[in-house]
């Protein structure tokens, strides 16, 4: 890799960008968990307010169907009155079978009417006890908003302000690496979960606790090289003055 004051430059670099990298990661995850959090709620929030919604919609219209029943069985009760007044009236029992008919077929009507109108009525009772709860639900989840969806909103806002500048500051401290070693340390960063660099010490890599070969231990010491350790993968590298005061 060169000299050694070149080596440690390099490493200074590597543990620099994932101290930021580090930083970087921890803010962008929590701003995607507030965001997520908020979201599901916000979900919630609106799925309670479509089936209120809905029920209110259904309640108003069964409501509209009772009113319109009630001005029928009104009318067709007008029309049975006014035909009870005809039969005593009549002169031919022609026409006192005609209005009988149609005061049997009246009172069919009325009937099967008011069959339709108890249903009505039920549905809408059933309907009253659905938008108490509902309504109990939507209004706690109204009342928690503040807490669930707002703040961690605010709360991600202000962790999003200034991310383009940090991520352009990011890749300022990233281009100074060489672009190999760069490549292999970004790829170690995202599948070990924020630590792809760390030191050999003792014959130990750091990252795993795992013993390192012999061979690969002296072999750090003496070429000044990173490397990566056998067990975790990760890169690893060696300080002569860490390793003795250890």
């Amino acid at each position: 890799m060169g000299t050694d004051q070149e080596f440690e430059a390099e490493i200074d670099r590597l543990a620099a960008l994932q101290e930021f990298d580090r930083t970087l990661k921890e803010r962008v995850d929590r701003v995607d968990v507030l965001s997520a959090a908020a979201d599901e709620c916000e979900a919630k929030l609106n799925k309670r307010r479509e089936t209120v919604g809905q029920l209110t919609a259904q309640r108003e219209a069964l409501e509209k169907q009772r009113k319109e029943m009630d001005q029928r069985l009104e009318v067709d009760g007008g029309r049975m009155r006014d035909n009870r007044m005809r039969m005593s009236r009549v002169k031919t029992d022609r026409e006192l079978m005609a209005i009988q008919r149609e005061i049997d077929l009246g009172k069919e009507a009325k009937a099967h009417l008011e069959e339709e109108m108890l249903v009505v009525m039920e549905t809408l009772e059933r309907i009253a006890v659905q938008l108490l709860e509902e309504g109990a639900v939507l209004a706690e989840l109204e009342e928690k908003a503040a807490v669930q969806i707002v703040a961690p909103r605010s709360e991600a806002s202000e962790l999003s302000e200034g991310l383009d500048d940090a991520k352009a500051r990011r890749e300022e401290l990233a281009s100074a690496i060489d672009r190999g070693l760069r490549g292999k340390y970004e790829q170690i960063f995202r599948v070990r979960g924020g630590t792809a660099v760390v030191e050999a010490r003792s014959g130990v890599c750091t990252g795993c606790r795992m013993s390192l070969p012999p061979q690969l231990f002296n072999e750090l010491q003496r070429y000044r090289e990173v490397r990566q350790c056998p067990s975790c993968h990760r890169i690893i590298f060696f300080r002569q003055q860490l390793d003795e005061s250890a």
